[in-house]
């Protein structure tokens, strides 16, 4: 039964912040969103378009300052682009011998790679750009079979060699709030002028209130002294709001070039009471290093102190296929779990995680959830679906505070969506915006058929990316 697709589309519209977004050296108003839509022979008879969509972010996937948001674009546009060309000639119309999804996967996956490094772009562009074709591949094929994500994995459907069977996936999942660099702690942080008075949480003491939350992933800057000054406003906060107690990851943003720059602070900071409880919330530490010298062979103890006193993860730095491997060795116990790095490799990472706590008999080697500003509906709702079905009970996610709920859907899609998935979104007002209670997200209308969703996506509604223009964001 040979995987054929006949037809990949690509489409694009735009969706605007209600807050400024500003991530490392990036400030977001305005982000395109990318859909795929691939339509899927299997069987020789039967036919399925599967869905896929992300949004086109600036200086993640590559965070070279000589770049702008439009270059940032066109590149991320350039690997979407590969990626579909070799996924349409691998599996012909005319036939192929790849027997499974995950074996087109397989064959595809370094060629993308080869021709983004041929024409100049990084490692994580090029899985960007392979990702969105597994994930409509995934979509279309679990459709086409009437299986969920889930049972298409334990059953052996989409030919991942899982070693043993995944447990019943998660219904809940907690919402870890990223509290970044700029964003304000307390509503006396945002000048009378510039609030929104929009109804919704601008704040993070407003967002602890109206979603109850208990886990934060934290950024520093590697400044010691700014970085103090707010970390103890933010532990006497999280202390003051967070009745129920708090845990924290602590994101080191490849600010340092040693791990015991960033022990420095966390010393400097336990010398309070409240840092000292802050330190002692913290459940792991993410990507501390830059990703240049994360994984180099000669970079052996480089995370110093750290190593023994906090896990490390790595996230940028997941580059390859084998990248956790390599950060194993070097001392990190675990690895981000992202669908825009691609959801085979994220399984594979999860079959290593296996692999060494079961040769070890300990839970030491992990995986987290992170990425923080998905939208709804595909990109946040896919994301969610493989979280849950690998059983990561809590993930950063942040776009809901951010961006203002489904006002970027059309109609259709919107009124579609809250339907289709009522126990994820609710409506205050005739806005619909993601639903967060008692800290945690509820996603069981994920797990049906298909992958991440039951409401229908109004494609056509949006425009052909042929035909999109930077120009359509209207930003500065």
């Amino acid at each position: 039964m040979p995987v054929k697709i006949p037809a990949i589309e690509l489409r694009i519209n735009e969706a605007w912040t209600r807050i400024p977004f500003r991530y490392g050296n990036a400030c977001l108003t305005a982000v395109p969103l990318l859909h795929v839509g691939l339509n899927l022979e299997w069987n020789s008879q039967r036919t399925q378009r599967g869905f896929s969509a992300d949004c086109l972010p600036p200086l993640w996937f590559d965070k070279d300052p000589t770049k702008d948001f439009r270059r940032n674009i066109q590149d991320q546009l350039q690997a979407i682009d590969i990626a579909k060309n070799i996924y349409e000639d691998l599996a012909k119309t005319s036939g192929s011998g790849f027997e499974s999804v995950y074996a087109l996967w397989k064959a595809a996956y370094p060629i993308i790679q080869k021709e983004c490094e041929a024409v100049g772009l990084n490692r994580l562009t090029a899985s960007f750009g392979s990702s969105l074709m597994e994930r409509a591949l995934i979509d279309a094929f679990c459709r086409v079979e009437k299986l969920s994500f889930h049972q298409a994995l334990n059953q052996g459907a989409l030919g991942f060699p899982l070693s043993t069977e995944l447990p019943q996936p998660n219904t809940e999942i907690y919402c870890r709030h990223t509290v970044g660099l700029g964003d304000a702690l307390k509503i006396e942080d945002i000048p009378e002028a510039e609030r929104l008075h929009d109804g919704l949480p601008e704040a993070l003491e407003e967002d602890i209130e109206a979603y109850g939350l208990q886990y934060f992933k934290v950024k520093v800057r590697g400044d010691h002294e700014s970085d103090l000054d707010r970390l103890f406003r933010l532990a006497e906060l999280l202390e003051a709001k967070c009745h129920q107690g708090y845990k924290v990851s602590l994101d080191g943003n490849e600010q340092y070039s040693h791990g015991d720059q960033l022990m420095e602070l966390l010393t400097l900071l336990i010398k309070r009471e409240s840092g000292q409880r802050f330190v002692d919330s913290i459940f792991y530490i993410e990507q501390p290093l830059k990703r240049e010298v994360t994984l180099e062979e000669e970079a052996q103890g480089r995370l110093g102190q750290l190593e023994t006193f906090k896990p490390v993860i790595i996230d940028e730095s997941d580059e390859d296929l084998d990248s956790f491997r390599k950060a194993v060795e070097l001392g990190y116990q675990g690895c981000s779990m992202k669908n825009c790095k691609g959801i085979f490799k994220s399984l594979h990472n999860r079959e290593l995680c296996d692999q060494l706590n079961q040769s070890s008999n300990t839970f030491t080697f992990f995986q987290t959830g992170e990425d923080l500003a998905n939208l709804p509906v595909l990109p946040l709702q896919q994301d969610l679906t493989t979280l849950l079905t690998l059983g990561i009970d809590n993930a950063e996610r942040n776009g809901h505070h951010f961006f203002p709920g489904l006002q970027h859907l059309s109609d259709k899609e919107r009124n579609s969506c809250v339907l289709g998935h009522p126990d994820l979104y609710q409506v205050n007002q005739n806005e619909a915006h993601l639903k967060i209670e008692n800290g945690k997200i509820t996603g069981k209308s994920l797990l049906n058929i298909g992958y991440g969703y039951t409401c229908e996506i109004d494609f056509e509604s949006r425009t052909p990316v042929e035909s999109w223009q930077y120009e359509d964001l209207k930003i500065d």
